[in-house]
């Protein structure tokens, strides 16, 4: 099946090579050096970062509808859905799971406190001006959440412009940009019954240079949508079909930041306030009292942070900070309840023309188990012109939800704990990246991540009771490839492989101790090439997976052959887009019939065809 999908791939390459570049609406060539902020908090070359950050650009984002959709050709990076669009979608990175893969937009945490993750379905892409991805452990500079790593959404502050576009199962999209207001209205019928959805994204961002005080932002954002759920299908022989046919889900996410920032003679100085409220309406169907039951839950998450930056010297820059932050959160059966974090944070890079060297550490106190402290270290050595080392080690952790401190649900006996302590991660890696003259690269890295006192929930058979404990423990490594080459001055090729062991050491089931650990294939690769500014192709394999602890529960690996072409015409460019071009079936994860109990898959979308077009105005 692989080689007919590859022999496909040929021909379309063939193909698009013979088709005219187009000269304005260029998608990157990926030789150049981007400018990244996430690893450090400071403007960096990627070249000179310590750690792997992958930058998704803009132009690549065409076609793109939420960020789930974004992150899926990444190399370390796991993306896990239940179906189209307005269904649920998470990262996991380097054997992490998706609570523990910090996600931010413009460096403002979204996580939800009560659940521990957000929905990367519910993050429209619109106007996003690029997506940062940090394949490493980050609490020393942000806190819980980050063992796995970090995904930063970065918005754009000014750009007029437009889209609109239509496609598969009555898919319709529209977004508009002026002056920094941004709108974004999403509609779809779905690939199943009672799959439809519907969304709208509203942002405002404002700006000003005050004299002798700094400049400052504001930003609202505001997203609502209305979604189906159609629970797994009644059978394999009906994936069209919903076992929750009546089951409808709500959200209305509200967030708004101000900012000051100002520049004293080199001492770089930011001062931020940001606050979220996110608020999940649900109405399912209660198979066991045969009614329909409503219930929702809310957060809110209230934090100011204050960083300072200045370079002593042409080869040595301070970074520290502070950070306060309260999560509260409210539902039926963990309650109405409040933490309180906080944080000091402090880094050290030092530069020479041939090495960069990055030491920092972060200490939080949070009010449910005490204080918690996490260093950092990398290195950045440039052995040659064309030769680069990275290196780097770091400890990381996560904070127990809301729901893991203080669930109470009497009726079927579980219970959170308050007594948690925090999961913990001990990690290390080391890359290296070799370019091949002008034309091509090629990267590798290998890791290593341990991660202790997992929470998890454990059913005591003598009492009937079930209550969250520090008592897992996961072992996982692996590694990376990446490799870039300019064929022809029309046309780039591009391929990424990562070979993973995520192996769970620790359990409350002894089935599952030295078994895979759920939803973590050993073998993902994505090869691509491009016709920059006309045509982009990527065939992906992602290898079989296990979804359930002791691995008895199988997905197998699926390939699927996305494409992606545009043409300019005058100020307006059109574009096609084709997702899983070959209409294959696959899934990425199971679930039980609420009924017959039967574990079943969660169709994924056949091919889906988009036809966008967009311009400046």
């Amino acid at each position: 099946m692989i080689k007919e999908y590859f022999c496909r791939l040929v021909c379309l390459i063939g193909l698009v090579c013979m088709i005219g570049p187009s000269s304005a609406f260029d998608l990157p060539r990926f030789y150049g050096n981007e400018v990244v902020v996430t690893a450090l908090r400071l403007p960096q070359l990627n070249t000179d970062s310590p750690w792997s950050v992958d930058v998704i650009s803009k132009e690549a984002l065409v076609g793109k509808s939420n960020l789930g959709q974004a992150l899926r050709e990444l190399p370390g990076l796991d993306i896990k859905s239940s179906g189209y669009l307005g269904s649920v979608a998470s990262a996991r990175a380097r054997g992490s799971t998706s609570q523990q893969v910090l996600t931010l937009i413009d460096g403002r945490r979204l996580d939800s406190p009560l659940l521990g993750m957000f929905d990367l379905g519910d993050i429209l892409l619109a106007n996003t001006d690029r997506i940062e991805v940090v394949r490493a452990p980050l609490s020393a500079l942000y806190g819980s959440d980050a063992i796995g790593g970090v995904v930063n959404v970065i918005t754009r502050n000014e750009e007029n412009s437009f889209s609109i576009s239509a496609g598969s199962y009555n898919t319709q999209k529209a977004s508009l940009s002026i002056g920094g207001t941004d709108l974004s209205l999403i509609r779809s019928d779905g690939t199943r019954q009672n799959g439809d959805y519907s969304a709208q994204q509203f942002g405002q961002k404002l700006g000003w240079d005050v004299s002798g005080v700094g400049t400052v932002n504001a930003g609202l954002s505001y997203y609502n949508a209305d979604k189906g759920v159609p629970g797994v299908p009644v059978s394999e022989s009906d994936p069209h079909s919903a076992s929750t046919p009546g089951d409808r889900q709500k959200d209305q996410n509200l967030s708004a930041d101000i900012s000051l920032k100002r520049d004293d003679g080199g001492l770089k100085t930011e001062a931020k306030l940001y606050y979220n409220n996110l608020y999940e309406y649900s109405r399912y169907y209660d198979f066991f009292a045969l009614q329909f039951t409503d219930s929702d839950f809310r957060t809110e998450q209230k934090s100011f942070e204050l960083t300072q930056s200045r370079d002593f010297t042409r080869n040595l820059n301070l970074l520290h900070g502070i950070e306060a932050r309260e999560d509260s959160g409210r539902s039926s059966y963990a309650g109405t309840h409040s933490i309180d974090n906080y944080a000091l944070f402090g880094q050290m890079k030092y530069s020479l023309p041939a090495l960069d060297l990055v030491a920092g550490a972060r200490a939080d106190q949070h009010s449910a188990f005490g204080a918690v402290i996490n260093p950092r270290a990398g290195v950045n050595i440039k052995l040659a012109d064309d030769l680069r080392l990275r290196a780097s080690t770091g400890t990381s952790f996560k904070a127990p939800t809301l729901n893991d401190l203080y669930y109470n649900n009497a009726a079927w006996q579980t219970y959170g704990n308050s007594a948690l302590a925090p999961e913990r991660s001990r990690s290390a890696e080391i890359g290296i990246e070799k370019e091949l003259g002008d034309k091509a690269s090629i990267g590798m890295n290998y890791f290593v991540n341990s991660i202790t006192d997992l929470i998890l929930w454990d059913w005591d058979l003598t009492t009937n009771i079930t209550r969250a404990k520090n008592i897992g423990a996961v072992e996982a490594r692996g590694g990376e490839l990446e490799a870039k080459y300019q064929a022809t001055p029309l046309l780039d090729l591009f391929a990424n492989c990562t070979l993973q062991k995520s192996e769970d050491t620790r359990d409350t089931d002894p089935a599952s101790v030295g078994k895979n650990t759920p939803y973590s294939p050993e073998m993902k690769y994505n090869i691509g090439a491009e016709v920059p500014g006309n045509v982009r192709i990527i065939a992906s394999y992602v290898g079989e997976r296990f979804a359930d602890g002791a691995n008895t529960v199988k997905l197998p690996a699926y390939s699927l052959v996305n494409l992606w072409a545009a043409r300019e015409f005058g100020n307006y460019t059109v574009s096609l887009s084709v997702d899983n071009l070959f209409d294959q079936s696959y899934y990425e994860t199971v679930g039980y019939n609420p009924v017959t109990y039967a574990r079943l898959g969660y169709p994924m979308p056949g091919r889906v065809m988009t036809v966008s077009i967009g311009g400046k105005l």
